[in-house]
This record gives structure tokens, sequence and C-alpha cells, in this order.
């Protein structure tokens, strides 16, 4: 991994050169629009031209009046609206903000502005798509049906021939293996997030409870001791919840080593990535999740558990009434924490990491079918995967609001003197944005945490399905159907709040009469065939 004020100085030397190329253009256009209206051009085109070129970007309403315009060598601007993901919920003022630093280096580069929207809500984005609101760049963690689901929609648009021609960056920092996440039947739909592609699963747990305590966190290796550490708590601490959902409605990172083969709704499964079996299997019907559901009803029969758990509205309650929480696993993912919900945790590991397709197609960036500039939206999308300071941007707000540099190099970044980045109205999260790996890291961390990163994921092991997308289209009624019954069942179970020897059986019964054996065996042979091709 090169220095990354290297990186940055790099990546604005390319800003300096596209400059001057866009800048000739500009002229040149200028030059051609002052002929025609010398030979009796019509002036309200000159005028419409100037007005995109120059338009003022302190205001929506000021960058809204160049969205119609199309992109071409003339010098106009586009502007495209982006649709990013964030767990808290964005300050309007501070994303304008970070949207006109934004427009500060693409408008002249690229010859794009943009209007910023952030959101973690998946009914807002679902809406959004089927509206046919107007989007250009669209983040789909929050979709959780999947990209799959986006496709057979008609949500979004191939962009191979838009890759080749504007995406030569994205080419060339994206691996191979990655990419292919984001096809489906054998077309490229989206682009992966540089992130952690790897996972483990554990628990995040409050260090100052820790310490009280008296408890090294070293010595919590297995679920026993994890039992032993959240009964402490309870027993010491009235004001906290031993344990508490990672966000809102019974949210919880996944502890099982399953890979998901269907999305959201995990119906097909491998059902272990570490034995490197290919049988599909649907989730609910193995030991692993029968065992898990049994441990989480014991730990609710003895109070560990928020007892609202899967009610709750809020997605921040390791920051208020909780102790722990689960976590994936990762370098850096205690600073992450701390910029979060400015606390400081310990971080428990269950397992060794792994990589699987839905760790990597979580999180793509697609344009949607009703982006009116697709190529401009996609040399949007390779500055966003090239450019360090438009990277950082994006990340992590505007130099001196939202982060200041923390030392001389320019590795290391920190919140401005009188601001909790946490509740800063512009939420840092490195993992939603195409490329944190060509950024500053926050004061506190380790200046090569990306290293690490990289690292981790290149150790973790593979599942013998990465790359496969499930094609739910021959399936889709019992998908529907069966997705029902998980909704009826599953948090519920995971939380503890129903008795798994009762509920399990009638779980299992509604989903074969809604036919999750057509879709296991659908899946299956899907994957023989891809795994036939591919291996």
């Amino acid at each position: 991994m090169h220095n990354l004020h290297d990186e940055f100085e790099r990546s604005m030397m390319k800003v300096a050169k596209t400059w001057k190329r866009a800048a000739a253009a500009l002229l040149a256009a200028l030059m051609v629009s002052a002929t025609m209206s010398a030979c009796g051009g019509d002036s309200n085109t000159s005028e419409s031209s100037a007005s995109g070129a120059g338009s003022d970007t302190s205001g929506t309403s000021s960058t809204t009046e160049t969205s119609e315009t199309s992109s071409t060598d003339t010098g106009e601007v586009v502007t495209l609206k982006v649709w990013g993901f964030t767990n808290a919920s964005p300050d309007t003022n501070e994303m304008n903000a970070v949207a006109d630093a934004v427009n500060e280096l693409t408008r002249d580069t690229i010859g794009v502005e943009i209007e910023l929207t952030r959101s973690f809500d998946y009914e807002t984005l679902n809406l959004a798509l089927t509206s046919g609101e107007k989007l250009d760049l669209v983040q789909t963690h929050s979709y959780s049906p999947g990209l799959a689901t986006m496709v057979t929609s008609g949500y979004v648009q191939p962009i191979d021939d838009l890759l080749s021609e504007y995406g030569q960056d994205i080419l060339e920092i994206v691996p191979e293996g990655y990419l292919k996440v984001g096809k489906v039947n054998g077309q490229q739909y989206g682009t992966p997030d540089l992130k952690d592609t790897a996972r483990s699963a554990g628990f995040a747990m409050r260090s100052d409870v820790l310490d009280e305590l008296g408890i090294d966190p070293e010595t919590i290796t297995t679920w026993e001791d994890v039992h032993d550490v959240l009964v402490q708590v309870r027993d010491n601490y009235p004001d906290l919840y031993p344990l508490v959902p990672s966000w809102s409605s019974g949210g919880m990172q996944e502890v099982l080593t399953y890979d998901a083969l269907t999305v959201p709704n995990n119906l097909a499964v491998l059902e272990d990535v570490f034995t490197d079996s290919t049988e599909v299997v649907c989730l609910y019907e193995t030991d692993g999740y029968r065992e898990f559901c049994e441990r989480m009803y014991q730990w609710n029969q003895e109070g560990l558990i928020m007892p609202d758990a899967t009610t709750t509205t809020d997605n921040n309650l390791m920051a208020s009434v909780g102790f722990a929480d689960y976590e994936n696993i990762k370098p850096g993912k205690e600073l992450e924490i701390k910029k979060a919900w400015n606390i400081d945790c310990d971080l428990i590991q269950l397992n060794e990491p792994y990589t699987y397709t839905n760790q990597i197609i979580g999180d793509l960036w697609v344009i949607p079918t009703v982006c009116e500039n697709p190529d401009k939206a996609m040399q949007l999308l390779n500055m966003m995967y090239s450019d360090a300071e438009l990277s950082n941007t994006l990340i992590n707000g505007v130099e001196g609001r939202h982060w200041e540099w923390a030392n001389e190099e320019k590795t290391l970044i920190k919140a401005p003197e009188g601001v909790d980045q946490a509740s800063s109205g512009y939420e840092s999260l490195d993992w939603a944005w195409p490329n944190c790996r060509i950024t500053p890291v926050w004061e506190g961390g380790e200046e090569d945490q990306w290293d690490q990163l990289q690292e981790f994921c290149d150790a973790a092991h593979e599942s013998v399905a990465l790359g496969f997308v499930f094609d739910t289209t021959p399936v889709m009624n019992q998908i529907t159907a069966c997705g029902n019954v998980v909704n009826e069942y599953n948090v519920a179970l995971r939380w503890g709040e129903l008795n798994p020897d009762e509920a399990i059986p009638e779980f299992i019964d509604a989903l074969k009469s809604a036919g999750v054996d057509d879709i296991v065996a659908e899946c299956q042979s899907q994957l023989d065939a891809y795994l036939a091709e591919n291996g």
C-alpha cells in the first residue's frame, strides 16, 4: 500500500491535468458560442450555456437549474443525484456543504455537480426506485432485496460499455473476483466498495465496564465466556442492557458462518463456508440455526437481552443503554465505533475471517435506469474510486468543518476543536463509499489501518460460491411467500422471544408450504451450473 499522502498528491496531479483538458474544451466551446452569436445565433442558447457553466453552488436551487442540461464537450455542467448510505439521521445543511465541496473538485474536472442524499431507510429508497425518481448513482446497502431484484425489476442499467469507456481506474483498482459479484446473467450492473470484503463475527463490549469489572477482554474467547460476562453486567449495572441489537427492529450482525445465496431472507445457503460444501440448504432447517436460537432463548429467559429488542426504533443503542452488541470484527472497527457512538469498545472475535458474495454484493454502486447522463455518472463513479481528495470529502466531510489534519504528514485526521464527529450531522462511514483505502485514517487509529484491512481480507477463507448471484425470477412467488413467513418468525427467534422447541417446527412447516424446497432446488441447480462453468 502506497503512502496515503503520496496517493493524495498523485490524485491531485491527475485532477490538475484533467482540469487543463476541461478548461481547454471550455475555452473552445466559448469561442464557438461567440462565433455563433456574431452570426446571428440564438441568444437563449448562449445564456443557457453560461448559466450551466457558471452556476452558483451555494444552494440546492442553483444546482437544480443545470439538471436538465445534457453533458457534451461544450463545457456545460450536469447535476447528478447521488444516493449514499448512512446509519445516522443526516443533516441536510451538512450534506449540502459536502456536496458543495465535492462540486469544487468535479465541476471543472469532469463537468459534474452533485446533489447528495444519504439514508438508511430501505422503504424510502425502494419508493424512489419504483416511482422513477431522478437518481444517477445509488449505493445499494439499504436495498435489502438485492441486485438481482433490482435488475429483474428494471431499476438499474448494465454498465459494461460504460466501464470500458469511462471506468478504467475502477477496472484497474477493483479485483476482477470482486467485480464479478456485480454481474447478473453475465452483464455488469454494479461495482463493489473496496471495504472489508471479509468478515469475522463477534461482539463489541464497552471498555469502561470491562475495566470496572476487572475483566481482561482477551480472556473472552467462547460463547460461555460471553454469557458469563453478560451475567456480571446484568447483576452490577441495572441501567444497562447486557445485550442490545446492532440496529433498530432487532438488527443483528451475523454470527453463523453460512454463505447466504438468497437475499435477504437466507432461504437458500451454504451452511458453513469453512467446509467448502456445495450443498444448498434452507438456513432455518440447520442445526446451527436451531442451536443459536436455543442459546438466545436461554439468554432472554435470564434477562440478558434488551426486552424490546425486536421493536426498538433506536439505531445507536450502544451509545446510551447497551453494554454489548453483535459486530462484524475487522481492523479499525474500534475506531469506527468511537466515531459513531463516542465510546471505547473491545472486540470479541468468535471465528476466523471469511469472504462470501453477499459480504461484497451488499455494497454496490449502480446507475439507475432513469439516469439521463450515464456517461457522466460513470465518470463520477470512476473518480470516486481513484481520487483521494474526492473520496476523503465524501467519506469524512469538509475540511475545517467536519475534520482537520492531525499530523504534518497528512496521514491522520481528527475532528476540529468543538466538533463531535458522532453528532456532526455528517456521519463518517468509510465502508459505505467506493474506496476508503485512499483516505487518511482518523486519529486514534493506526496509520497502516488500510494495510491491515487488506491483510485481513487476503487471509480470509473464500466461499466456494464467491461470485455466484442467484437469479430469483423462476421462484419469485415462492420467495415472496417465504419472505412473509421469515418476517413472522426469524427476528423473534433470533432474539429469544419465541421458544425454539415450539416455534422452529412451525416455522419450517410454514416455509415448506410456501415453497422453500422449490427455492433450494432452483438455487442448487443454478449454483451447480455456475461452478461447472467457473470451476
